[in-house]
């Protein structure tokens, strides 16, 4: 038994028990706080400090523990710790720059394993290594990261003496009266996360400079095991994210301040029309490309993450075709499952149907050629209730003004598709790339976008509670990480499914759900999370969204359901 006293508590004796991380029991004064434990816990553990929960619930270092209880304490290998981790990386840069340049840091989009930071400076290769620099040493003195409450008239007076006009406007359309920033060394801030309890713990990063004033700020992810990733330059992904961020600047919708004013403005639904003409040319222009190489292109394969819209995607692809000329003829991936008896096993012997090995690529490619040697094929349909594919539909040919879209999974690999030819196939990577935030240092993050997609429509489609997605959203992470983004290297052209005032919208349907998680919920604190991303947009209605929205796959109402 490991005891731990505490000077100036309690009187002795008055004596309660601590479980640290389900391995350690300790005895401790009535009133102890975290710090203190995390001081002794640091003393036989190697691991990273970055955050403490009690009962389950992120707590601050300086909270007194009164009785018994149950203290984790987590580091960036935690989802929370993770977010908690970037944030804090963010705060030490923001004032790094601020120290060595007196200039501000704008952190516009989330890059793989990374996030887009732009600084209203030339930068030079010495600039970066200054930069780094200065962010360790600011790491180094350990400053304690200090939540404080203050008056919501103080915040605004604070931001506005900063400049910092878009937080001005978000304080003040906050309902309360006060308001949580966070404070090191004098200088605040506020982050949609609860923050590190000190900076010495955030010292794995990296910073890659992209272009003049653009660079790529890296950090550690969940299973990174204390390494940084690199990071891999996406050509097409990256230019696709600048540009539809010009779009926004352009139209003064970088930041929530933006799209609120719009709403409050009676404009939001001609901006609504807009929005949809900008991703309406770019799905055009795909499709005027893929018209003028029919000759040799002959299968459009569509993938991209959970929620990204791939199904309205190739529904609307098939219309943009047919305007040029076109006849697509569209397959579902998942109609080669294999049966259910024959399905491959994770490790703990539980069918993984996320493997490329769960699919018939016998089947499939047998077909695909058939199809290509103009010969009439009867496409399986897979019936999930019996775990068997079924052949009840008319056979399909293919002529030469036809072409096949397949949209799944793993339609980027190239595995998938190993017997046809690579110049025979157009792929395309669809995903919602926002460069929308809601301030100059809160960016909205491509995955919570696609996380509150699925919220709403898993539970309308499937009737699944909010805790189910909340719960299956790890391993669904996992897959994408697996089976998708390896493969956006090799694509023919990025889509992008990302409306800039889509936030508000979904605010009216994921909201209530994301308040039915109780208190007592292992994600209650994730839902409040977003709850907080949400209530920094003005609510939009569905009624300017159109049926053939790529939106519209997540709050129904679509012409292709």
């Amino acid at each position: 038994m490991l005891y731990l006293y505490s000077k100036g508590m309690i009187k002795m004796g008055n004596r309660i028990n601590v479980t640290i991380n389900k391995q350690f029991n300790l005895s401790a004064n009535v009133g102890v706080t975290i710090n203190e434990l995390a001081h002794e816990y640091e003393k036989v553990s190697d691991k990273l400090i970055i955050g403490a929960r009690m009962n389950d619930t992120i707590v601050d270092f300086d909270t007194k523990i009164m009785e018994d209880a149950d203290v984790e304490f987590f580091d960036y290998t935690d989802p929370s710790g993770n977010k908690m981790y970037q944030a804090g990386l963010k705060f030490v840069m923001i004032l790094a720059v601020k120290e060595l340049w007196n200039k501000t840091v704008t952190f516009k989009f989330s890059i793989d394993k990374g996030i887009f930071a732009e600084i209203d400076r030339r930068l030079s290769d010495q600039d970066i290594e200054d930069l780094r620099i200065k962010m360790n040493e600011i790491i180094s003195y350990d400053y304690p990261i200090k939540r404080c409450i203050t008056r919501k008239m103080d915040a605004i007076k604070y931001y506005t003496s900063t400049n910092e006009t878009e937080k001005c406007t978000n304080v003040r359309n906050i309902p309360n009266n006060y308001v949580e920033l966070y404070e090191i060394n004098h200088s605040y801030n506020y982050f949609y996360t609860d923050m590190p309890y000190s900076t010495k713990e955030l010292g794995f990063f990296s910073l890659e400079r992209i272009e003049k004033n653009a660079i790529a700020l890296m950090y550690p992810h969940m299973d990174s095991k204390n390494r940084v990733p690199e990071y891999d330059y996406n050509e097409k992904i990256y230019k696709e994210l600048v540009t539809f961020s010009k779009w926004a600047e352009k139209h003064g919708v970088s930041y929530a301040a933006g799209i609120n004013d719009l709403v409050a403005e009676s404009k939001i639904q001609m901006f609504v029309k807009m929005n949809n003409i900008f991703l309406n040319d770019s799905l055009s222009l795909i499709a005027k490309d893929i018209s003028k190489k029919i000759k040799t292109v002959k299968i459009i394969l569509i993938g991209g993450p959970s929620s990204s819209g791939k199904t309205t995607s190739a529904h609307r692809m098939c219309t943009y075709l047919e305007t040029f000329g076109v006849k697509p003829i569209i397959i579902s991936a998942d109609d080669y499952f294999k049966e259910r008896g024959d399905s491959p096993r994770d490790e703990f012997g539980n069918y993984d149907f996320e493997c490329l090995e769960a699919l018939d690529l016998e089947l499939f490619n047998n077909q695909l050629k058939s199809l290509l040697k103009g010969e009439e094929v009867v496409i399986p349909t897979f019936n999930f209730l019996t775990g068997e594919k079924e052949y009840k539909r008319a056979p399909i040919k293919m002529n030469d003004d036809n072409v096949l879209i397949i949209e799944g999974l793993h339609c980027l690999n190239e595995k998938m598709t190993k017997s046809i030819k690579r110049d025979s196939k157009y792929k395309i990577f669809v995903c919602p790339l926002t460069p929308l935030g809601i301030d100059r240092h809160n960016h909205l993050s491509t995955t919570d976008m696609r996380l509150i997609r699925r919220i709403v429509r898993d539970n309308r489609v499937r009737g699944y509670k909010v805790e189910e997605t909340l719960k299956s959203w790890g391993t669904v992470k996992a897959g994408e990480e697996k089976y998708i983004f390896p493969y956006t290297s090799d694509v023919d052209a990025v889509l992008n499914t990302a409306y800039t005032y889509e936030v508000g919208l979904l605010r009216v349907f994921a909201e209530p759900l994301l308040y039915s998680i109780k208190m007592d919920s292992s994600f209650y604190e994730e839902s409040r999370r977003l709850i907080g991303l949400l209530q920094n947009f003005f609510p939009i209605s569905s009624e300017y969204i159109e049926d053939d929205n790529t939106l519209r796959e997540f709050i129904g109402g679509s012409i292709y359901e």
